[in-house]
C-alpha cells in the first residue's frame, strides 16, 4: 500500500509540475502572438534608424508627402554617390571656420536629434511613418524619383542657399523646394 501512495503522489507531482510548464509555454506562446497581432515591431536596425532620423528631423512637419520627398533625395544621392543611405543621410564637412556642418542640416543640432530620437520611441504618426519608409528603403526598396523631379537637392522654401540661385527648381512640396544639380 505504501508502494502504491508512493506511485500515484510521484504521478500526481508529475502532473502538476508539467501543467506548470504547459501553462508557462502557453503563456509566452499566447504573448508572442499577441505581440504580433498588435504590430510589435522589430527594433531599426542602425542603417534604418539614420535614416528615419533625418526623414523626421528634415520633414516631419510636412506628412508622409513631406518625408516621401525627402526619402526621395536621400536615395538619389545614395545612388549618384554611390554611398549607403545612411553615409549619405551623415555626410559633412569641416567648413571655412573649423565647424563640422553636415549635409542635412538636422544633424548640425544634437539636441534635436535626440529629440527625434525620443519621436520615433513615443511612435508618433510621422515617426511610424518614417519608420516604414527607411525600412523598405534600407531593403532596397525604389522610391519614384519623378516625385521630386529627380531631386538630389532641396531647402525650405524660407531658405535661399547661395546655389539654389543657379538652378531651376525641379518641385515644390509643402514647405520645401527640390532642386536636381549636375
Amino acid at each position: 500500500m505504501k508502494d502504491t501512495f508512493k506511485d500515484i503522489s510521484g504521478i500526481v507531482v508529475d502532473l502538476i509540475i508539467t501543467v506548470i510548464l504547459a501553462i508557462m509555454a502557453l503563456n509566452i506562446i499566447g504573448a508572442v502572438l499577441v505581440s504580433s497581432a498588435m504590430g510589435a515591431e522589430q527594433p531599426l536596425t542602425q542603417e534604418e534608424e539614420v535614416v528615419a532620423i533625418t526623414l523626421m528631423g528634415e520633414a516631419r512637419g510636412e506628412g508622409e508627402i513631406g518625408l516621401y520627398a525627402v526619402g526621395c533625395v536621400i536615395q538619389k544621392r545614395a545612388q549618384e554617390r554611390e554611398l549607403t543611405l545612411s553615409q549619405v543621410c551623415l555626410q559633412n564637412k569641416i567648413n571655412k571656420n573649423g565647424v563640422r556642418v553636415w549635409q542635412f542640416s538636422c544633424w548640425n543640432d544634437k539636441p534635436y536629434i535626440e529629440t527625434m530620437k525620443r519621436l520615433l520611441k513615443a511612435n508618433t504618426k510621422q515617426a511610424k511613418y518614417s519608420k516604414r519608409l527607411a525600412r523598405a528603403m534600407c531593403a532596397g526598396g525604389m522610391l519614384t524619383q519623378t516625385f521630386t523631379g529627380n531631386a538630389n537637392h532641396y531647402h525650405a522654401n524660407y531658405v535661399t542657399p547661395y546655389w539654389s540661385k543657379r538652378f531651376k527648381p525641379t518641385k515644390r512640396i509643402g514647405n520645401h523646394i527640390f532642386y536636381k544639380l549636375p
